[in-house]
This record gives C-alpha cells, structure tokens and sequence, in this order.
C-alpha cells in the first residue's frame, strides 16, 4: 500500500512541475532604480561636481583643498603612515533635508593604485565634518575634512566622492595634483 502512495506522489509531482504554463517572466527593475551614470571626466581642485544620490537627491560637492601632509596633533598618529585631509563643501540642491556620512562617501587613490578609505583622526589642519556625518537642509551648505592615513611614501592621486555611502552610481572624481 505503501509503494502504491509513493508512486502516486511522484506521478503527481511529475504532472504539477511539466505544466503547460510559461515559466513566469523576470520583474523589471523598479521604476526608482538609479541607472548607472556616464563616466565623467575628471575635475581639478576648486571644481564643483554635481551628483545624484541615490533617491534622486542632487548635491553639489567641491575638493576645496588637499592637505598634504596633514597634522595629527599630540604625536597620536601612526610612525608609518602619512596623514592627509581633502577638505570639502557639500551643497544641497535638492528639495528635502540630506544626511549622510562623508568618512563613507569620501575615498582617495593612492600613487601605489590602492583605494584608501577615512581614518578617523582629527587633523590641526581643517575641521571634520561631526565624525563624518553631515545634515543639511535644501539650498544649505557645509564643509569640512575628511582624514585618510596613507603608507608612508604613498600619495594621493585622486579623490572620489561617492554619493550615499558609496552605493550611489554617480562617482565625482579630482585629480590631485
């Protein structure tokens, strides 16, 4: 009796899975999905980049200055790395309040080619934005220093600000010098 229920299981699970249906069709993309944007050339210290973040929030964000070498104060900085700061000024042009964490938008590319992330020193030279984090309502401003500690030897090429913690498919980028 057993075998008999067994063999009717598989024939019934063999009927249910070569079902004339078609097999269902992929989902598009949701309509708020930020497609990939065209690479833009390179910008030069001083140049305002405007940039998409993701939710269709526009900033406008300019490398004021790197700060090369920067200055840990009080010898708390690492005998093997070099310090320095891009100090920067993010705009909101949008519509609507942004928040957002500059030690995790901001990254530098170093002479070695290696991508290099913030440290989270405090440099003499500029102050940084309050830990990284920034909160700015539509048509304001602020600025401040993101610090990146650099094998000594090494320096920085570019910096690269990528909108929304770094999830944003629009990438502005400087060359330094």
């Amino acid at each position: 009796m057993r075998r008999w229920g067994v063999a009717l299981g598989v024939l019934a699970l063999s009927v249910v899975s070569c079902s004339p249906e078609p097999a269902p069709k992929p989902q598009p993309e949701p309509a708020d999905a930020q497609p990939p944007a065209a690479p833009r050339p390179a910008a030069h210290t001083g140049q305002t980049l405007e940039l998409m973040r993701i939710g269709g929030q526009q900033i406008a964000v300019t490398l004021t200055e790197v700060i090369a070498p920067a200055t840990v104060p009080n010898g708390w900085g690492a005998a093997d790395k070099t310090y320095l700061a891009t100090k920067l000024r993010i705009e909101n042009t949008g519509t609507t309040t942004i928040v957002g964490n500059s030690n995790s938008d901001v990254t530098v590319v170093g002479s070695d080619g290696q991508d290099y992330h913030a440290d989270f020193a405090t440099v003499t030279e500029c102050d940084d934005f309050a830990y990284g984090w920034f909160l700015i309502a539509a048509g304001s401003s602020k600025a401040g220093c993101v610090v990146f500690a650099l094998p000594t030897g090494v320096t920085a090429t570019k910096v690269r600000y990528t909108p929304s913690s770094g999830i944003s498919h629009d990438v502005g980028e400087w060359l330094n010098p």
